[in-house]
């Protein structure tokens, strides 16, 4: 019998906590299945105040308080909760990454009465990516995948490539990277790279466009591994757009996996899984 893996499943989203579209589907999904697997898996989110605490039964972990978060020349700081995605006979342990300055607002990526993005979206995000390592260095715990969940999450890759290159918590980490859009707001000016920490040596080469922080690009250029999961991501993907994104995209091609092939089937959700846990066997024993 194959052994466990331990991952951890990073999202901006996961039904029934909050939801508003694929992110929130996929997230609220996946990990319930491949627990049912055997394996350990557990969520991380932002921890958005308009969730109902009472409601979902999120409880405040005290040990894991005032965890400290760079965020360019300051410092701000996460308190962790917790909670479970019930299913039948298995319970996923989340994680809410919570911060009063970043998610205690209405609305996930833009404000619910205008429709326009939050201007600090960079800021919240990368508080957000990196403080999803900070938090696991104090969990204690160590996933041998960390799976990452379209823009939102997509510098946790480009981190564990430099500042934490050479931490050995992080040593034997492989990084799957789920691209469900190529979304234009995931790209930022160029002094939100100097909010992010990352090494200047990173800007012009094969990861970040020279101008600009773009997420998606981060997350697609220093996964071990990139899938698509949507029409729209697939459909970006296969015509390579013809900005920014069009270079990695040509590079990391051999390294794109199609996860759309056979999600018609009625049994879509169990396969879809199943084809997950195959990509993180794999890299778990070619690592």
């Amino acid at each position: 019998m194959s052994r466990p893996i331990d991952i951890l499943f990073v999202a901006s989203e996961a039904g029934p906590f909050i939801k508003s579209g694929s992110i929130g589907e996929l997230a609220g999904t996946l990990p319930k299945i491949v627990k049912t697997m055997g394996h350990d898996i557990r969520v991380m989110l932002p921890g958005y105040g308009f969730i109902n605490n009472r409601r979902f039964q999120i409880h405040n972990l005290l040990r894991m308080k005032d965890i400290a978060i760079p965020i360019g020349n300051s410092t701000e700081r996460a308190n962790i909760k917790s909670s479970y995605l019930n299913s039948e006979n298995q319970k996923v342990l989340v994680y809410f990454l919570a911060n009063e300055r970043y998610f205690s607002r209405e609305g996930l990526y833009f404000h619910p009465e205008t429709k326009k993005y939050f201007p600090d979206n960079d800021e919240r995000f990368i508080f957000f990516c990196r403080g999803v390592l900070e938090t696991l260095k104090r969990l204690h715990w160590q996933p041998q995948i960390i799976h990452c969940i379209d823009w939102q999450s997509g510098l946790i890759p480009a981190y564990l490539s430099s500042i934490y290159k050479n931490d050995p918590y992080f040593r034997n980490v492989k990084t799957v990277f789920t691209v469900c859009s190529l979304a234009s707001h995931a790209s930022f000016p160029k002094d939100s790279y100097e909010k992010s920490g990352l090494p200047s040596g990173m800007l012009g080469t094969n990861g970040l466009y020279s101008e600009k922080l773009n997420f998606l690009r981060a997350g697609l250029a220093y996964a071990d591994l990139v899938t698509t999961f949507g029409t729209k991501a697939e459909k970006g993907i296969r015509i390579a757009p013809q900005d920014d994104l069009a270079g990695v995209l040509e590079q990391r091609h051999s390294s794109i996996v199609s996860m759309n092939n056979g999600m018609q089937n009625e049994n879509h959700q169990e396969l879809l899984a199943r084809k997950f846990v195959d990509i993180y066997r794999d890299l778990v024993k070619n690592g």
